[in-house]
């Protein structure tokens, strides 16, 4: 595509390839990296509102192996990882749960496979694979016929269709990914075609994706003033995406496409830790040597930071976990001169969730040790030696029963049906009328089923025979010994004789949505843009256990949400652009969960119980947003460009903490005798925040090949003290600085990228024992290049985080903490993050 709203953009001719339609009228296909850059800018020039854009390169050939990887390279745009891969997206400083991700306009039911996972509404950016994604567009200004959902931003994921591709299109990938954590190469293939008939009015597209990836982590975690250790998690990932698109145009007016997904993810995992328990827990200076934010006396004892060791202890949690969305979506277009209709109607589903998991424990209790720690500098060391962690071997495990042997299964289902209908009018200088409407009826549950267990079964197994050697751990080079996760699964499954569901634990939201919505555009000499009103209303329900028998609280809201996007020629080359709107995210589900949660019960951790009270009545978050910015395109392919925005944000979730007795929190599991007291933690609206910064971009092809993309972002995200629990005045997931500068070169043989994305310090914050504490600057170093061996094949190499940066995570409580490792500058938690390198070979025809 190479044209909007009338203007053309000419791409590089070495990038591009042409054909004649059958009405001889041009197609420009996106082909090579200053293509794909060109068109990227030419879909930001001649947008209404503020968008920015990532185009596939070729068939098949997304920027980036993870969808949400290649997002971090738009200014504004700031990723989270999860075990080394792009997981969820934040736009402007406002959070990744209030970030909207839509496939093809539409919602993908999405639940997540980690056992400490929560229900959120959230886009599963590792179950979709790269090669499927035709474009994207992140729009950071909301208008009247965008779904509600983005706050921050609404990213929206496109996928191709076969009548706009050449009959018997194919293209198929063959790879090979090595990282370096676990030193393992794993193998990902994948495949298109796409078919139409003569008369070019119906096609047919099929894909597939098969992926593996053995995937380890090491680092150290602290769970303080109890003990910290060197851990390692270990995963098998099998994934598969398998979706075929159906499109009929029985005349030049009328089209229908019909798209059916399946995406699915086994992710069988183990964590390993060796805990080593620090001795002084007097809650006085004791033997300890050295203190973080106090001197170990008094109101200002701060937290302990060296001192001696206790007990080493062993523990390993192996787990079953699958992952699956689909997604069933039929959408018919008619046009006329005077009007067109456009009706969507879907159903997406999924289930996902630990399916399995036991823990075995350290069969002495807790082996005495003779040692030191010292985390004064940053990190967490210990004077016990890696040789001596290698040798540990604690003689027999014990495996815990009861809530402790378990599965957490969750589902995500919504129907929805839509229909746009846009008039074409002439009403001085408005020229289109939308509107439209929506409803969509969506359900999630999470649930908790305990194993019965044959009576008289012996939870103690001898290690004999059980050794694997050892496993990489800590965020140093420390090994610990390695047993036999599948022995130990085969063990305590011949143990099963039933399940009984956790009552207690049963979380179910159902919601009605219903939106409606009107929109003009309107377009001068000079002035283009649009304006609108839509209305969105909710009804939510929470479905819960009360004294076993099933109850329900509702709740209900409605708003009105209106949007302005103005785009002025101040010359050829030259745009200024406003906007105003109002923008609404719902509450999570995690949040909306009126039964409580209990978290870091049976965790080995003694007094780290959470019993975590949702409310089904949480407003939703709405944020009143202004955009300001000018853009200077000084030749087709190049521009500079800045934009102001500022949004003010109600209704943050905040949380109420107290503690309580084991008498007065109603848990129906069972308790460790040294699991005593409760930290209850109850969610109710609170404070406003306010969001202002400034984006700077520059792009520019140099016409000899090489070229430059380069972005920086400022966000001030102002919260009040009060909204969270920690007290900093600083939202979620938002850093003060993030830039990205890329740099490439593109022959008719050769291209290549090498990108360096960076993000200042942020906030983390989880309900329960891991808590809130403050991550790093991160960034990462990346490259991607390819050589056109043939016309039809060629040979490809990505590296991702060349430079093995590392995850630090600190405690940041912004008041005197005693005793706790959520003390600010306290290292709670870090991890090694590995270099991938992917090697493979393409064909295209």
């Amino acid at each position: 595509m190479s044209t909007a709203l009338g203007g053309v953009i000419a791409l590089p001719a070495t990038a591009i390839a042409q054909e004649a339609t059958a009405d001889n009228v041009e197609v420009i296909q996106v082909k090579g990296l200053r293509a794909s850059a060109a068109e990227n800018l030419n879909q930001k020039r001649f947008s209404d509102s503020i968008v920015d854009a990532i185009t596939a390169e070729d068939i098949g050939k997304f920027p980036d192996k993870n969808v949400a990887e290649s997002l971090q390279r738009i200014s504004g745009v700031t990723i989270q990882r999860q075990f080394g891969e792009g997981a969820g997206v934040s736009i402007r400083g406002a959070g990744l749960d209030l970030t909207l991700t839509t496939l093809n306009g539409q919602n993908v039911a999405s639940t997540g496979w980690f056992v400490l996972e929560p229900a959120k509404r959230s886009f599963n950016y590792e179950l979709l694979p790269s090669e499927l994604v035709g474009n994207l567009e992140v729009y950071k200004s909301t208008q009247a016929d965008l779904a509600e959902g983005g706050v921050g931003g609404t990213v929206v994921v496109n996928t191709r269709k076969p009548l706009s591709l050449d009959a018997n299109t194919f293209y198929g990938s063959v790879e090979a990914q090595y990282q370096t954590d676990s030193g393992e190469t794993d193998p990902q293939l994948s495949g298109m075609y796409s078919w139409k008939n003569d008369e070019e009015n119906f096609g047919v597209l099929v894909s597939a994706v098969m992926q593996q990836r053995s995937l380890q982590r090491q680092g150290n975690e602290a769970f303080w003033e109890w003990g910290a250790g060197p851990v390692a998690f270990e995963q098998e990932r099998e994934r598969q995406a398998l979706s075929a698109t159906l499109q009929y145009a029985p005349s030049a007016n009328l089209d229908f496409v019909l798209n059916v997904m399946d995406m699915q993810m086994d992710a069988n995992n183990t964590n390993y830790a060796l805990w080593l328990t620090q001795a002084d827990t007097t809650w006085g200076v004791g033997t300890t040597t050295a203190w973080i934010g106090g001197d170990g006396s008094g109101a200002d004892a701060g937290v302990q930071a060296a001192g001696p060791l206790n007990v080493l202890y062993y523990q390993a949690r192996p787990r079953e976990a699958t992952m699956k969305s689909d997604v069933i979506d039929l959408t018919m277009n008619y046009s006329t001169d005077d009007y067109s209709i456009k009706l969507q109607v879907g159903d997406t589903g999924s289930s996902g969730g630990t399916d399995f998991e036991m823990v075995v424990d350290d069969g002495t209790g807790g082996t005495p040790v003779n040692g030191t720690y010292d985390f004064t500098n940053g990190h967490q060391t210990w004077s016990y030696t890696s040789e001596q962690m290698a040798a540990y071997d604690p003689g027999s495990l014990a495996m815990g029963t009861g809530s402790a042997f378990n599965k957490t299964p969750k589902t995500d289902d919504e129907t929805y049906a839509q229909v746009d209908v846009e008039f074409n009018v002439e009403y001085g200088p408005i020229n289109s009328i939308k509107t439209g409407f929506k409803y969509s009826d969506h359900n999630t549950t999470s649930r908790q089923f305990f194993f019965d267990q044959v009576d008289g079964f012996n939870n103690v197994i001898s290690t004999s025979g059980l050794g694997q050697g050892t496993v990489d751990v800590g965020a140093c080079d420390y090994q610990i010994m390695k047993f036999d996760a599948d022995a130990l699964k085969d063990w305590a499954k011949a143990s099963i004789v039933g399940e009984t569901e956790s009552l207690g634990s049963y979380s179910e939201i159902q919601e009605d949505n219903l939106a409606a919505y009107v929109m003009a555009t309107y377009q001068s000499e000079h002035i283009r843009g649009n304006f609108g009103l839509r209305y969105v209303s909710t009804d939510a329900t929470s479905i819960y256990y009360l004294d076993d028998q099933k109850t329900s609280t509702d709740a209900s809201y409605s708003e009105f949400l209106p949007s302005f996007n103005m785009a002025m020629d101040l010359a050829d080359d030259v745009i200024l652009r406003v906007s105003a709107g109002r923008a609404m995210a719902r509450p999570q589900y995690v949040d909306m969960y009126v039964n409580p949660s209990p978290i870091g019960v049976n965790d080995d951790t003694p007094n780290n119980q959470y019993w975590v009270v949702g409310n089904v009545g949480l407003k939703p978050f709405i944020a009143d947003q202004f955009d300001l910015g000018l853009e200077w395109y000084f030749d087709a392919s190049s521009m500079v460009s800045a934009t102001w925005f500022k949004k003010d944000v109600k209704n943050f979730v905040t949380i109420s903490e107290y503690s309580a007795t084991n008498a007065e929190v109603p848990f129906q599991g069972t308790l460790r005798p040294d699991e005593q007291g409760w930290t209850v933690q109850e969610k109710d609206n609170g404070k406003s925040a306010e969001i202002e910064g400034l984006e700077l971009q520059y792009q520019q092809d140099f016409d000899n090949g090489f070229g430059a993309i380069v972005n920086y972002t400022y966000t001030d995200a102002r919260a009040d003290e009060m909204t969270f629990t920690d007290m900093n005045a600083v939202l979620s997931d938002s850093s003060r600085h993030s830039y990205n500068v890329s740099g490439y070169y593109e022959d008719e043989r050769f291209q290549v990228r090498v990108s360096y994305n960076w993000r200042s310090e942020y906030m983390l914050r989880e309900s329960g024992s891991y808590g809130n504490r403050l991550h790093d600057a991160f960034g990462s170093l990346d490259l991607s290049a390819v050589y056109h061996l043939t016309d039809s094949i060629d040979l490809k190499l990505d590296a991702n985080n060349l430079l093995e940066e590392s995850s630090v995570q600190t405690g940041n409580n912004n008041f005197q903490t005693n005793y706790s490792g959520f003390a600010r500058g306290f290292p709670l938690y870090e991890y090694e993050m590995a270099r991938r390198i992917t090697f493979g070979a393409s064909v295209r025809f």
